[in-house]
């Protein structure tokens, strides 16, 4: 048995079994869950006690249509594989994370969503069709009109109704490599929502950077950052890449109160009042992927990633609520990351996001001190009809699941019976 980890690196199952999917591939009486690059934060890609089937060979592109941008690749091809082959021919994936260190079925299963949501909603839009492998040896084409079922449930499906072999997917049309970015300072969450409101109906990306914890009680300051794709057609030469690497997991964590206290200081007070400038891609997008295994930094008890979503109408008071709990609590967010969702709606049964506000806040694991102060926040999420990120969650009850997701029912219905994970057992 191999001992596999998520990226917060917790929780660690050490008897989980892997096996590599391949064409002649065969299902037994275990439960299996297709595995990705381990990019989710907790359990929701783990399956003690049972099988992980890799995805690593199904990496190929069948397809790729310049003139119209639809893709057809297989799974377990990451996002970094295909943003080298589409934008040198002036095509972007329609909705991207903070990461490219993700496979396209883990996107799809998760239903991943970016800082151009308000706009374009989330990567499960843009799916045009699956093919989805069942336990049973059949493989089933599903798009909106032909197995639409299963293709609704594939969606944000958490990996449960079988293994993705392949999709098309609907790309983005582009000029640059660049972004035109716009940055702004706020010092209040009635700052944030007036620059938002402007900012939304301007630009394509929005996300804000926010310090939780600075002394103004129950309040935030923070950098707003807004972009869009560069049209100057002179902007398309690929930057060179500078990678550092997390050498080793220390016994304690390096991420910690003082120390973030610090870095948010100098964050804030570092960024100008305003500023424009263009950014490389990857440098926009993904300016953590500069650190390979950053995850390491918070130590052997690894780390969480909180993140909810509050409908649009009780956001501001909730948001009020989640601050003045985390300020009582006195634990610094190690990352804090604001971001309104806008009104589309995915055809993913278990989408986690909906029209409202998203805050993900990162924290170091201290145990039943981190596990109390997320009994706390899920009362504020939950009283005010909102949901966690299945993708970043690792401590979620039943009670909360269910309250959060309305079409968990429904959904059931599509499982494949020999799919399971660690979290659909834990919420269930």
């Amino acid at each position: 048995m191999n001992k596999i980890k998520s990226w917060g690196n917790f929780p660690k199952f050490k008897n989980q079994k892997i096996s590599v999917y391949h064409d002649n591939f065969s299902f037994s009486n275990t439960k299996y869950l297709a595995k990705g690059l381990g990019r989710s934060y907790g359990d929701v890609g783990l399956n003690e006690n049972a099988t992980l089937v890799s995805t690593e060979s199904l990496n190929k592109i069948i397809s790729f249509d310049k003139e119209t941008g639809i893709l057809d690749c297989q799974s377990g091809l990451s996002f970094e594989e295909i943003l080298n082959t589409i934008i040198p021919e002036g095509w972007f994936l329609p909705v991207v994370p903070g990461t490219r260190n993700i496979t396209i079925g883990g996107a799809i299963a998760n239903d991943i969503h970016g800082k151009n949501h308000h706009k374009d909603g989330t990567f499960g839009n843009y799916i045009k069709s699956i093919k989805l492998l069942r336990s049973d040896g059949v493989i089933l084409d599903c798009d909106e009109n032909k197995n639409s079922d299963y293709f609704n449930s594939t969606i944000a499906g958490l990996g449960l109704t079988g293994i993705i072999i392949s999709a098309e997917i609907e790309l983005k049309k582009i000029k640059s490599a660049y972004i035109d970015v716009k940055t702004f300072k706020f010092n209040s969450l009635d700052e944030y929502w007036e620059i938002n409101s402007q900012c939304e109906r301007i630009y394509d990306y929005t996300v804000s950077w926010v310090d939780c914890l600075y002394n103004k009680k129950n309040s935030l300051r923070g950098i707003y950052i807004a972009g869009n794709h560069s049209k100057n057609l002179g902007n398309n030469k690929s930057k060179r890449e500078i990678k550092l690497k997390f050498p080793f997991t220390p016994p304690f964590s390096f991420v910690n109160n003082m120390s973030m206290r610090i870095l948010n200081f100098l964050y804030y007070s570092l960024n100008k009042r305003s500023n424009e400038s263009m950014k490389y891609y990857k440098n926009f997008f993904f300016p953590l992927d500069v650190i390979q295994n950053w995850n390491k930094a918070y130590g052997k008890n690894g780390f969480f990633q909180y993140q909810f979503v509050i409908p649009k109408e009780n956001s501001q008071k909730a948001l009020k609520n989640i601050l003045e709990i985390l300020q009582r609590n006195n634990q610094v967010p190690a990352l804090g990351v604001l971001k309104n969702f806008g009104k589309m709606e995915s055809p993913g049964l278990l989408s986690f996001p909906m029209e409202g506000v998203t805050l993900a806040l990162d924290f170091p694991n201290k145990g039943k001190k981190t596990k109390a102060l997320f009994d706390e926040l899920n009362k504020v999420v939950v009283s005010n009809h909102g949901r966690l990120y299945p993708a970043k969650d690792a401590l979620m009850q039943k009670k909360e699941f269910h309250q959060g997701y309305q079409k968990i029912e429904p959904f059931k219905k599509f499982i494949d019976p020999k799919f399971s994970s660690s979290f659909w057992r834990r919420v269930n």
